[in-house]
């Protein structure tokens, strides 16, 4: 099975998913995680494609086995529970610990960055570690010039200049002109 494979797969799952074809979007998605079942993507998306809220919990909560950081299914879960549905509304939910910047001013573009220079980083998807200036992850195939490898990941003002204000984008190629490499975790 190919790379490629995978990626259409995922992309064409997601797509049904969006269009509301739930049955094509379940198979979809479910071919890839047979092949690659640490891909955070496939089970996030998968989240939304089973009507069983049992299988919506443990869809969302493999993905925090993958990334205990993404937000998104971190927001899952806890809709889930709020819903009544899954662990009791007593469990913790896994939260990412918060970042000391300050968030609350307008978004401020840092200087411009040197895309010559070449800083290791941490796959965001499956902690490999590779090169910021790699298109994608040698391990997972994951992209790397993505918000989730930005250091500014988790500040929420710089995405709806760019138009990503979906969680789910926010794993895709951007062409953010203020990407910078998050350093290792």
């Amino acid at each position: 099975m190919s790379d490629v494979d995978l990626a259409r797969w995922l992309y064409e799952g997601a797509l049904a998913l969006s269009e509301g074809r739930r049955e094509e979007a379940r198979r979809l998605l479910m071919q890839v995680i047979e092949h690659d079942e640490q891909n955070e993507q496939a089970w996030l998306w998968l989240s939304g494609a089973v009507d069983d809220p049992a299988d919506q919990q443990i869809a969302l909560e493999n993905v925090l086995a993958i990334n205990p950081y993404n937000a998104a299914a971190q927001a899952g879960l806890a809709w889930l529970r709020n819903q009544g549905h899954g662990a009791s509304a007593s469990e913790p939910i896994p939260v990412a610990p918060a970042t000391p910047h300050d968030r609350s001013g307008p978004w401020v573009p840092p200087p411009p960055y040197d895309e010559n220079d070449v800083v290791e980083i941490v796959c965001w998807q499956c902690q490999a570690t590779l090169y910021s200036v790699a298109p994608f992850c040698w391990q997972c195939h994951a992209p790397v010039h993505s918000c989730n490898n930005c250091v500014f990941r988790d500040d929420p003002r710089c995405k709806p200049l760019q138009g990503l204000t979906n969680t789910l984008a926010w794993a895709a190629v951007n062409e953010c002109p203020w990407w910078r490499p998050a350093a290792q975790r």
